[in-house]
């Protein structure tokens, strides 16, 4: 019952931050769509930030799927 209770705690885990890295690519792809818009408009003031805003969440979403990838392959019942 135990190793049960585990793996389904194991696998809400697993499922929110997939969520969360889903939320953070949506962001990351609304920046870097008012980024180029903005760019094409040449309007460099606002470009440059939401350019690196952009950077900055795929960033954090290249750690958080490397997180979801060591959790993934962790031994059962390891931390």
């Amino acid at each position: 019952m135990k190793n049960r209770v585990w793996w389904q705690r194991r696998a809400q885990a697993l499922v929110m931050l997939l969520c969360i890295t889903l939320a953070l690519f949506l962001i990351q792809l609304w920046l870097i769509t008012l980024a180029l818009e903005e760019h094409l408009a040449e309007h460099s003031a606002l470009a440059l930030p939401t350019f690196l805003a952009s950077g900055g969440c795929f960033l954090v979403n290249l750690v958080v799927l490397r997180y979801i990838h060591d959790l993934d392959h962790r031994p059962e019942g390891g931390s």
